[in-house]
């Protein structure tokens, strides 16, 4: 009787069969490739965001300096891009951000043992979301925040314990997340108590601090005592959250504060700062105009706590409640975040609620509308596709309801597990609260948080379902 031999597997055949095994991932990559893709076709060259996109432009063609209201890590990508001398550049490094990070997603997640059918519903939402690739087309610095801030969250996730080569890179890219951003400075607080729940040891935790805090310090010097957003700027964004609930006629303000009360309603918060009263349409970046901005705000949520728990409980609300309305006013702004029909149109751009049209070359304004391509069968699909793919709410209600069941399982699931999902809900859905606490509801601050909103569910389920714990350090994953 002669022994069959059997040959061994070769690399190819290894990287074939690890292929065969992720064909549906795979297959999910391709087409949110291809979604893309048709958005690169029907908006050429990018969707324009009236005031902010112009503003970034303009910043980009100056030399590198702070501006009161508005990050830098964007103006160095438009810099770094304008070689290339279309938006249309912008957009495509932006769209192979977005397929980056749902590779990332599912790696991590695989990473950790996480079932493949878990993993691949994880990602669906950043491949398919309409919000997720339409902000991508925009001329905004949005998706390079999302990006900055989830692959910094996660480098820590990749290890059972990260080391301090992970710790590091976390730390230089959560900087380079806030450069972008300011609001990633809570995220920076979050992932270090989870660092020390996780009890790294010295080396890890001092190389987070110190690749964080040693560029971020090199840029507060050099910013000095001008003016900037990576100042003290909460008091004017939280402006807008106190002047719609006030109720100047029954609670008690100083003179200069009662200045600032508003003399019309809107549904928006930022509409109050926007059209704020005229004496404070120069002051209100000064150090004396933030002073005074401030203590209005507080003075007003003092001594109304349950209309600002309200208000904000509503708006925090419209993140987690699918299609949930808030105004006419968030209607407008609702379509700003949709493909639309078309670009042509005779309605100013100021007052048109769709996307705006970026120029061809790398202008620092919008193309007219008048003459703009008309609508096409791909613009009209894309423009319903806009207005029924919207997930990112039920992605965070998904998140928090298993968060919370994780919680509840007691040792039914592993402690790192129970610690990660609550540090991503906290970094990803608790961030978009913050926002809402100290801003406004707008749903493009909901991006950030999805790709930690969908690992943490992700992990919380693959927690639940497998009670003998959870693989990481390269184990095969659940099939």
């Amino acid at each position: 009787m002669t022994a069959t031999v059997i040959a061994p597997a070769t690399p190819a055949a290894g990287k074939v069969d690890q292929l065969r095994r992720h064909w549906v991932f795979g297959a999910l990559l391709l087409l949110g490739g291809v979604l893309r893709l048709l958005f690169m076709i029907a908006y050429q060259p990018a969707f324009w965001f009236y005031g902010d996109s112009g503003s970034y432009i303009r910043l980009s063609e100056a030399p590198l300096a702070p501006h009161v209201s508005r990050g830098l890590g964007f103006v160095v990508l438009l810099k770094w891009l304008e070689p290339t001398g279309t938006f249309m550049s912008v957009a495509l490094v932006q769209h192979l951000l977005g397929l980056g990070l749902a590779v990332l997603v599912y790696a991590v997640l695989q990473r950790r043992g996480v079932a493949r059918w878990i993993s691949c519903l994880a990602v669906a939402p950043l491949l398919f979301d309409e919000l997720a690739v339409t902000v991508e087309h925009y001329l905004l610095p949005d998706t390079l925040f999302t990006a900055l801030l989830a692959i910094g969250v996660l480098l820590v996730l990749w290890h059972h314990k990260p080391g301090w080569l992970a710790t590091a890179g976390c730390g230089i890219l959560l900087v380079a997340a806030w450069f972008t951003k300011p609001s990633a400075l809570p995220v920076v607080l979050l992932v270090g108590l989870y660092l020390l729940a996780m009890r790294v040891g010295w080396r890890p935790l001092v190389a987070y601090a110190v690749a964080f805090a040693v560029p971020y310090i090199a840029i507060m010097q050099w910013i000095g005592d001008r003016q900037s957003v990576y100042g003290s700027q909460t008091g004017i964004a939280l402006y807008g959250r106190a002047a719609i609930i006030a109720d100047c006629d029954r609670i008690k303000l100083t003179p200069e504060e009662r200045t600032l009360c508003p003399v019309a309603h809107y549904d928006r918060a930022d509409a109050y700062f926007w059209l704020r009263p005229q004496h404070m349409q120069r002051m209100v970046y000064t150090p004396e105009g933030v002073k005074l901005v401030t203590e209005f705000s507080i003075a007003v949520i003092r001594q109304q706590p349950l209309d600002y728990l309200r208000s904000v409980g509503k708006e925090s609300l419209a993140h987690f409640v699918p299609g949930m309305r808030l105004g006419p006013m968030h209607e407008c702004l609702r379509e700003r975040w949709a493909p639309p029909e078309q670009w042509r149109d005779t309605t100013p751009v100021p007052d048109r609620c769709p996307p705006a049209r970026a120029r061809p070359n790398y202008a620092d304004d919008f193309a007219p509308l008048s003459n703009a391509p008309a609508a096409t069968p791909l613009t009209r699909a894309l423009d319903v596709y806009g207005k029924y793919v919207r997930t990112i709410p039920l992605m965070f209600s998904a998140a928090l309801l298993l968060t919370l069941a994780a919680l509840f399982a007691g040792r039914r699931v592993p402690g790192r597990t129970r610690l990660a999902t609550v540090m991503l809900l906290l970094a990803g859905p608790g961030l978009t609260v913050l926002t809402v606490l100290l801003g406004m509801y707008e749903a493009r601050y909901a991006l950030p948080a999805l790709p930690l909103a969908a690992v943490g569910a992700a992990l919380a389920l693959h927690g639940l379902i497998n009670k003998q714990g959870e693989n990481v350090d390269g184990a095969p994953p659940a099939g």
